[in-house]
């Protein structure tokens, strides 16, 4: 009755024991295979009893060895697939955030250039304030598209990066802010 817990604590201690007290338990294990034949005498003959004994430990031995090979790659590879998931992230949030870098590299290039032709002809108009009207109205004109035109780059810039970052929508005008914006 008590080989089958024999078996089952067997399997278990070569499953969880270090590597370096796996031959001790190993050893432990076969002492039963040579003491049982000769206290418990059979028919059979005591090499008979001895050699199934030493098979029935031997099965016992590989198999734990076995199911803890196993167990060893399992959770090395789980490590390595989470190692590599997170690596995968990084890199993900590093082509991201470069991305975005540029994004903004070129936003401040194409701003820069509208707006400081914005400041050339404001300036052109502070300076000639005795011009004639239809150089006012052209100059205006200028100014006035130029302003729209780096508007709808930042506009389109900022939709982009909304989109990868995955940004709310941005917030609407109320009847609330009407005065003001009327104002503005």
């Amino acid at each position: 009755l008590a080989s089958g817990a024999a078996a089952v604590v067997l399997f278990n201690a070569v499953l969880r024991a270090p590597r370096r007290s796996l031959g001790w338990v190993c050893a432990v294990a076969l002492v039963p295979a040579f003491a049982f034949p000769l206290v418990y005498r059979t028919s059979e003959s005591y090499v008979v009893e001895l050699l199934f004994g030493v098979l029935v430990t031997g099965v016992l031995i590989g198999w734990g060895m076995f199911a803890r090979a196993r167990r060893q790659l399992v959770l090395s590879l789980r490590e390595r697939a989470e190692r590599l998931e997170a690596e995968q992230r990084l890199h993900v949030e590093h082509a991201r955030e470069a991305e975005r870098r540029r994004i903004a590299g070129e936003m401040h290039d194409v701003l820069a250039h509208r707006i400081s032709l914005l400041s050339v002809h404001a300036g052109a108009l502070e300076f000639r304030p005795d011009a004639p009207p239809d150089e006012i109205a052209e100059a205006a004109g200028v100014i006035r598209s130029n302003a729209h035109a780096a508007l709808s780059d930042l506009r389109q810039v900022v939709g982009v990066l909304r989109e990868d970052g995955g940004g709310s929508d941005p917030p609407q005008p109320t009847l609330a802010d009407v005065p003001a914006l009327v104002e503005e």
